[in-house]
């Protein structure tokens, strides 16, 4: 799912795994859990232009937090490999790995604290995920394409198993849930693909549509397919897990609108085990711990409220500076273009029909109503949620 850049920002421009003793975290902590499942998990640009020219040709400034790369938490726990034992938490590539056509991510991982962003950890192994999966260009990738990766958390940071979320204004957030294991599906050999699981609940926590619960379809090697839980950007990377024992399945990656809800496709994490470990078919279980922490999650503040202060901050940093109005530019660039229809027309009834500028102008004015028209519907559609 393609995340989500501040609204300013956008309008202007495999070995074998070493056994050994789990060391969990405490089992309960006064203070709250920062990396928690279903919490806000943020990253910034490696080298964010301090600032940009808009639309309109003008400088402004640009907040490091109006390029804020929003995602959710996903899975925390204690993961065996080669290396020894690490804490991590797990999540979906393009959360730690900036899809094609935006600026490449440091590695430094942040949730949110009283409204401002605190590293959590860090971004580790990670895949790519396949040309055209992420946004359905290419459908066969979508299906095939793996899309995960690991994040390992800070010391003196504090998890927890408990998963919980709200929406972007801060409802439908529901009462915390126990994560207690990882599903292990049969693995799938590449192509193949199984109804094994069809029918069987789904639920999941994210920070734009908050915790939503639907029914699993069917899986592929790479995929756990469900219908109702209505992913949106921000939602990607936060847990998906089964209500019935808590068992996680995988992680928000990518989803299909369709029939008023939309098909989801999730990151099994048994499969991120396998990759990341070496961990034969249905040990995942015995390379992977969720934390016993019983923390409470922090009260992390609404994706509306954090995206209002960085706006806040924007104004600030640009005393004066009125965004561009995506309607009036929509109509100065429809003029624009039938003016040069007229003037173009009757030069070709004088026989002065000049066919490169006529192409030119006919690119010109298509991309600009193009890209006002679509700010247009996403400033009126943002008027309605």
């Amino acid at each position: 799912m393609h995340t989500r850049f501040a609204r300013t920002a956008a309008l202007i421009a495999a070995t074998a795994a070493v056994i050994s003793p789990v060391v969990n975290a405490p089992a309960a902590s006064a203070e709250p859990a920062l990396a928690a499942p279903g919490g806000p998990m943020r990253m910034f640009p490696a080298n964010p232009p301090a600032t940009l020219t808009d639309i309109t040709g003008k400088t402004i400034n640009v907040p490091r937090s109006n390029f804020v790369y929003p995602c959710s938490q996903g899975p925390t726990g204690m993961l065996r490999t080669a290396n020894g034992e690490q804490r991590v938490m797990l999540t979906v590539s393009h959360c730690v790995n900036a899809v094609p056509g935006t600026q490449p991510l440091a590695k430094e991982v942040y949730a949110t604290r009283n409204g401002e962003y605190v590293k959590i950890g860090e971004a580790g192994a990670h895949t790519q995920m396949l040309p055209g999966a992420h946004d359905f260009s290419n459908p066969h990738s979508a299906v095939w394409t793996n899309d995960w990766g690991v994040v390992h958390i800070d010391n003196g940071v504090v998890d927890t198993k408990l998963t919980q979320s709200q929406d972007v204004r801060g409802g439908a957030k529901g009462e915390p849930v126990a994560l207690t294991t990882v599903r292990d599906f049969r693995t799938l050999a590449p192509g193949e693909f199984s109804i094994d699981n069809f029918g069987q609940p789904i639920c999941k926590d994210g920070r734009t549509t908050g915790r939503t619960c639907g029914t699993q379809l069917a899986r592929t090697r790479d995929g756990v397919y469900s219908y109702g839980l209505d992913y949106t950007p921000g939602d990607s990377g936060g847990v998906n897990y089964d209500p019935r024992d808590g068992a996680i399945l995988g992680v928000s990656s990518i989803t299909l609108k369709a029939f008023g809800h939309s098909l989801g496709k999730a990151q099994p994490v048994d499969r991120i085990i396998e990759d990341v470990t070496g961990a034969p078919d249905g040990y995942v279980n015995e390379y992977f711990t969720v934390t016993q922490s019983t923390a409470a999650p922090e009260d992390f503040v609404p994706n509306a409220v954090e995206f209002a202060k960085n706006d806040e901050e924007f104004f600030a940093a640009n005393p004066g500076y009125e965004l561009p109005n995506p309607r009036a530019e929509l109509d100065k660039a429809t003029a624009a273009a039938q003016q040069d229809a007229v003037r173009l027309g009757e030069q070709a009834l004088r026989g002065q029909v000049n066919p490169a500028e006529a192409k030119e102008l006919l690119q010109q004015h298509a991309s600009e109503i193009a890209y006002w028209g679509g700010n247009t519907l996403a400033f009126e559609l943002g008027k309605l949620l």
